[in-house]
């Protein structure tokens, strides 16, 4: 049963109109956490698998908004208006040393999991779940079974249109592009833009680039692109709707939203635990059951149920594991290659 989500402005409203019929300050005496993120199935599959459960043994109240914007967190900590107390976002925003977020209590949440994963905690943010890049294809318009990037890029055997996410400076794609072209996974970084972009060039001509991650399940799904890379979920859900998609999990692009705390939180105990609960072992692997996402906890169980769609199990080995994109370069020089693909497309 999917319960309502209670936003932060409706909260506000009521303690407000509560305070003024009472007289007084105001509010009940339980305590509260407010939680933002992105909306949508997303965010209803994050209240079903932890939210509510977290409120039901604990008796904090979870407050929820969305969507989630860095400039909206710069924002409030710069006023000094606070309102969020857990935010969830990509490591973009930086999370060693951003003086608009709180230092993670590793005390009590359980940071060092997280060594043996993909994706270690940071000094200011927790991975809460993980999600893929993978390579769709149109099953009536592609003969045989892709398997990996290699696929993507060979238009002999595989011929047709490929869509391409152009919203990201064409990150993971370039890596994948570099391994199929001989480059070991040891060597990927620095990455050699150029050469990956040499690499891309016989098929720029077969390129349809998208901005938005609907297009790319839309032009796969229709045939006006026989493969692109799109995201693990929507695929799942155009297989579900009956529509002629399939996905390869060689090579998939693994991709970690984390958990932080904005600066100044009202309630930061509140936030610690409320992350301490999504992330921990015992906990974490519930995503997978409401929406297709992997833990980001290496610990963490997925249920029998949930396998099939998960990308944490469903990595591959050897030249088929995933591709995990280096963090701490593409934040240093995300802006750079970005313009220099857009450059190239428009070449």
């Amino acid at each position: 049963m999917r319960h309502p989500i209670i936003k932060a402005a409706a909260l506000a409203a009521t303690v407000a109109l509560a305070s003024t019929a009472c007289g007084g300050s105001g509010g009940s005496d339980g305590r509260t956490v407010t939680f933002a993120a992105y909306g949508g199935d997303g965010q209803q599959a994050e209240t079903d698998a932890w939210l509510d459960p977290f409120s039901e043994e604990t008796g904090i109240e979870v407050v929820q908004d969305d969507p989630v914007t860095y400039a909206k967190i710069e924002q409030m900590v710069e006023t000094g208006n606070v309102i969020w107390d857990v935010a969830q976002g990509g490591s973009d925003i930086g999370l060693t040393g951003n003086p608009i977020l709180e230092d993670i209590d590793c005390e009590v949440v359980a940071c060092e999991e997280f060594a043996d994963g993909p994706f270690p905690a940071e000094q200011q943010g927790v991975p809460v779940f993980i999600f893929s890049v993978v390579l769709a294809y149109n099953t009536e318009k592609v003969s045989g079974t892709p398997t990996n990037w290699a696929d993507f890029f060979d238009t002999e055997t595989h011929p047709g249109k490929r869509a391409i996410d152009s919203s990201v400076g064409f990150r993971g794609m370039l890596e994948a592009a570099l391994l199929a072209d001989g480059v070991a996974r040891e060597d990927l970084y620095p990455l050699d833009v150029d050469r990956a972009l040499g690499y891309m060039e016989p098929l720029k001509d077969d390129l349809i680039a998208f901005e938005d991650a609907t297009e790319c399940i839309n032009l796969v799904s229709s045939g006006e692109a026989v493969m692109g890379n799109c995201y693990n979920g929507r695929v799942t859900k155009a297989q579900e709707e009956g529509q002629p998609i399939d996905l390869a999990w060689g090579q998939q692009i693994y991709y970690c939203d984390y958990l932080f705390v904005p600066k100044g939180a009202p309630n930061k105990d509140e936030a610690m635990e409320l992350i301490a609960h999504i992330t921990s072992a015992e906990n974490n692997g519930r995503i997978a059951d409401h929406i297709s996402y992997g833990p980001a906890n290496p610990g963490a169980e997925v249920s029998e149920e949930s396998l099939a769609n998960s990308p944490t199990s469903n990595q591959l080995e050897g030249e088929d594991a995933p591709i995990v994109p280096d963090d701490p370069w593409w934040l240093e020089n995300r802006e750079e290659v970005m313009e220099t693909v857009s450059e190239w497309l428009a070449s």
